[in-house]
């Protein structure tokens, strides 16, 4: 139970957190439909799992922060990129609800390419493996931390997405496109700021 409560509180405060991740899924949510919202929210839990996984069994052969640098370079970029295609594309209102397996395909790339290739997601995920190593928990009480820690980001994404649905269908075609501006500088400003502080470390 102890492990199940810590890793509930840890997914409620990373859930919290308002950054390029959540900026770029509520613009699909928006854009693209609540379906295509669920397929990037899928494309971020499946990099969770990877990196979890890759941080236990793989920690003594790879060294993630020796490639800090390297993966924050190509993560600004990509969020710098995302955010002026975001900034240029129009916005249509009457198109929103049209979704196919290639647009929830598209979702779930860039909710994979956002999250790996954001260096702190990967620091932030090493500073939990470290603190989980203070626990002393046993293999099945850190399956139920990791578990509900990802639970928890799970269900806030979802109201999230609810939350992007509800007030699309209150929007102007107008507020659309200014929306998707606003989410464009949102994500070109945490690319600029990412490539920033990679050239300070």
């Amino acid at each position: 139970m102890d492990a199940i409560i810590k890793g509930l509180i840890s997914g409620t405060t990373v859930s919290l957190l308002i950054g390029p991740i959540f900026i770029a899924l509520v613009d699909i949510t928006i854009t693209k439909g609540w379906r295509s919202g669920l397929a990037y929210v899928f494309g971020i839990i499946f990099i969770d799992t990877l990196l979890i996984y890759a941080l236990y069994e793989l920690l003594g052969d790879i060294d993630f922060m020796a490639y800090q640098k390297e993966i924050g370079l190509v993560g600004g970029i990509v969020l710098v990129l995302f955010g002026i295609l975001t900034f240029t594309s129009s916005a249509s209102i009457q198109h929103t609800n049209v979704e196919n397996i290639k647009t929830y395909f598209a979702a779930f790339l860039k909710g994979i390419t956002i999250n790996i290739l954001n260096p702190f997601v990967i620091v932030w995920w090493m500073g939990i493996y470290t603190t989980v190593a203070t626990f002393n928990y046993s293999p099945p009480e850190i399956f139920a931390y990791y578990f509900s820690l990802l639970l928890m980001v799970f269900l806030f994404d979802l109201l999230k997405i609810r939350f992007a649905y509800y007030i699309k269908n209150r929007l102007k075609t107008s507020f659309l496109t200014n929306l998707k501006k606003v989410a464009g500088v949102c994500l070109f400003i945490f690319g600029v700021a990412m490539l920033v502080r990679i050239t300070q470390l």
